[in-house]
């Protein structure tokens, strides 16, 4: 079967580009007996090392997708125009999306499978996008997308939910292919390594480090998770907010995070370490005595699974995806509830027997999760799509 690929989202630094990356990887590397065509803007292919067994497919284009297509910005027509231009050209069986955030229309009839990660943008549109235009030009890519696509994929049960709600789409029409933690993603021995990449990030080696990872937007609830930590009493602690500070696309609220840190007295004990690549993170998770996720909502909130991989214990926000990924190895709070989250992150600072109970659990917990089995999975939805038109 011949597979075209979108895989101008391998740029992207947030968990777009995670999913894309890791199970397009799988996908060509894993299924020889297929042949796949990955259409890519050119500074993307000139930046990034993609599987050498597929055809690689370069389209000039004056921006970056990944950029072009951010909160605060649109995309070129003309760019659209020529990524999809080169998609339509060649003779595929399939056409796949690995996120709706890069998609462009296909000019001709052709299978098509498109991944809705989550559908926040549309349950809380104030949260992702700063101005009108920017949510209605959202809403513009994600009616053709739905309308082109013949079978929906998305990474957690709970997701399907929420954009069967969101976008009129029948339960027949959805697929679900969770994510996974990357193999770099494992428990970490090595002290001074620790040690350094602590140092590097300026991060203090004598008190307990609570852990964030994840984009610096509203509807992570950092704004929470700040006013959570100011109530923490007991011994010292250090928070640690992994995350761009500006760059990554997304709509943030960095700024606003300074300046709560400093209304709320945190100077001096919160660091924000700006995006961190994954041989210094697998040393942060290692550093960390409890890893926190204070998200209203998520699609499926890779990054405490990536914690768990690591043995760091988890508090996480109890929306649905988050109970649904992370099971019974976490423990979980009301993301409204700023006492109870304090609470939760005092009751693992205080608790060896607790976090030790979560650290072997959530390995495990981990385990259960595979990108190997998550790109049979989407060649499985690539085929039924294929073999359906």
């Amino acid at each position: 079967m011949r597979i075209g690929v979108d895989a101008c989202c391998w740029s992207s630094r947030r968990g777009f580009g995670r999913f894309t990356r890791e199970l397009v990887t799988h996908m060509v590397a894993g299924h020889p007996q297929h042949e796949f065509t990955l259409v890519v803007d050119g500074a993307t292919a000139s930046q990034w090392r993609l599987p050498p067994q597929a055809r690689l497919r370069a389209v000039a284009t004056r921006e970056q997708p990944t950029r072009a297509a951010s909160a605060a910005s649109a995309r070129n027509p003309a760019d659209v125009w020529r990524l999809s231009r080169e998609a339509s050209r060649h003779a595929l069986d399939v056409f796949f999306f690995p996120a709706v955030y890069s998609y462009y229309p296909l000019l001709r009839r052709v299978p098509t499978v498109v991944a809705f990660h989550d559908a926040i943008a549309e349950r809380h549109p104030d949260m992702v996008f700063p101005t009108l235009r920017s949510r209605l030009l959202w809403n513009l890519k994600t009616r053709l997308a739905r309308r082109q696509a013949d079978l929906v994929l998305t990474v957690s049960e709970s997701a399907k939910v929420q954009i069967m709600a969101a976008f009129s789409i029948p339960e027949s029409a959805i697929r679900v292919i969770p994510e996974a933690a990357a193999a770099v993603f494992q428990p970490l021995a090595d002290s001074q390594m620790i040690r350094r990449v602590c140092e590097r990030y300026r991060l203090p080696a004598d008190r307990p480090l609570v852990l964030y990872v994840g984009g610096l937007s509203p509807h992570k609830n950092l704004l929470g998770l700040l006013a959570a930590v100011a109530r923490l009493e007991g011994p010292a602690w250090h928070l640690a907010l992994v995350g761009d500070l500006g760059a990554d696309g997304f709509h943030g609220c960095y700024p606003q995070l300074q300046e709560a840190c400093r209304a709320l007295g945190l100077d001096g004990r919160v660091t924000f370490t700006g995006y961190v690549p994954d041989e210094d993170l697998v040393a942060l998770y290692a550093a960390a005595t409890v890893f926190v996720l204070p998200s209203f909502t998520e699609g499926f909130g890779l990054p405490a699974l990536e914690a768990m991989a690591c043995g760091v214990p988890v508090a996480s926000s109890q929306d649905a995806s988050l109970r649904e990924v992370l099971g019974p190895a976490a423990i979980f709070f009301d993301p409204h509830d700023i006492d109870e989250m304090a609470r939760a992150l005092r009751r693992l600072l205080d608790d060896p027997g607790l976090r030790a109970r979560l650290r072997s659990e959530g390995i495990e917990r981990a385990r259960a999760y595979s990108w190997t089995d998550a790109a049979r999975g989407a060649v499985r939805v690539c085929e039924e799509a294929a073999g359906a038109r």
